[in-house]
């Protein structure tokens, strides 16, 4: 089913509204800073060296667990509403409309109590929070990391087609960089970009958030589409294990890459899931050795927004989202249809395209 983008919104170390913050995206901006970790260095001068990242300085400082879920969460639905020109009061609007919160499991031991409160908390303290009329039983949270992002799209879409609401409001919120045990846990597991490591990921700390829409309904109140999405696959989350279990992990994202793409004869841009670290780069690598048969993405320029906003767990693939509509907007996209993949610490990955609107 087609779905409509009619809203987008950010909080990232770029900016905090989407449109700067994309924009600076694409000129490829970083603002790393170092975090509160220290790890061995054996340079010109042998010692300690604070792990660099991507937190929210001047922002989330001093917020930790479910006030800086909520926090982040709410600075991203608040862009999407002067994105897009919208009423929080607007009761009719919003009580036809579902929300998905989307966060990651917990990286450690320590982190499960909080992921647990996350789950139950998060999504009516965000509602009351932004004063949105969205009924309980609309509410969402999605733990699946990565991939939550478009995730929500696939249950959105199922969503739509079965009238259950009308519009998606998806929040993808996630920190790498707020907890101390989940950085030592990172380094220790050697994930982490040190000097001693170079390949590995930055942690990042981030907020997206989406407004999809049935496209007929889009268009009947005028709203202003930007984008369409279409051919979401999503294997690896609790209720879609089938779809690819038997594939080895190595495979799995080729897998979904070529459900996505049947039928497409030309993708011009690929915005993916490439943090730094290494089993990412191969999976990637492995799903363009089975699509070499097709010449797709032959031509397809790529995008790493980890690059400049480190690793943002559950954020990343609506940031993905939105910077690639921002592309159609702005016109810079190469084509009319666009690949955006993630790829979660779990395993589970997930694929979707972006359609220019006039097309």
């Amino acid at each position: 089913m087609s779905m409509a983008v009619t809203g987008l919104g950010l909080v990232c170390t770029l900016g905090r509204e989407v449109v700067s913050g994309c924009a600076a995206l694409r000129c490829g901006m970083a603002r790393p800073s170092p975090l509160g970790l220290q790890v061995v260095s054996s340079g010109d001068i042998p010692g300690v060296e604070p792990v660099t990242g991507h937190p929210l300085r001047d922002f989330s400082d001093g917020f930790v667990g479910l006030g800086l879920y909520a926090l982040l969460a709410q600075g991203a639905i608040r862009d999407v509403l002067a994105y897009s020109g919208l009423a929080p009061e607007d009761e009719c609007f919003w009580g036809e409309t579902a929300l998905f919160l989307c966060i990651s499991a917990a990286r450690t031991p320590e982190q499960e109590k909080d992921a647990a409160l996350l789950l139950e908390e998060l999504a009516p303290l965000v509602v009351r929070r932004t004063r949105l009329a969205i009924h309980p039983s609309a509410q969402r949270v999605l733990p699946y990391g990565h991939v939550s992002v478009l995730a929500a799209m696939a249950e959105a879409s199922e969503g739509f087609a079965a009238s259950r609401f009308q519009r998606a409001l998806i929040v993808g919120v996630d920190s790498l960089t707020s907890d101390l045990g989940v950085l030592e846990a990172l380094a220790m597991r050697r994930r982490l970009k040190t000097p001693e490591h170079p390949v590995g990921l930055m942690p990042g700390e981030a907020a997206s958030a989406l407004l999809l829409e049935d496209a007929a309904v889009a268009r009947k109140r005028g709203a202003r589409i930007e984008a369409r999405v279409e051919s979401v696959r999503v294997s690896g989350t609790p209720g879609r294990e089938r779809d690819w279990e038997e594939a080895p992990p190595m495979l799995r994202l080729a897998g979904v890459l070529e459900g996505t793409l049947a039928g497409v004869t030309q993708v011009g841009d690929v915005y993916g899931d490439l943090n730094g670290e290494e089993a990412r780069a191969m999976e990637w690598g492995n799903a363009l050795v089975r699509l070499r048969a097709r010449p797709v993405l032959e031509d397809a320029r790529t995008h790493w927004p980890a690059v400049s906003l480190g690793d943002t767990g559950a954020a990343s693939g609506g940031i993905s989202v939105a910077a690639a509509t921002r592309s159609f907007v702005r016109k810079y996209a190469r084509g009319d249809e666009i690949l955006v993949w993630s790829r979660s610490d779990s395993g589970a990955v997930a694929s979707g395209l972006l359609i220019h609107p006039g097309k």
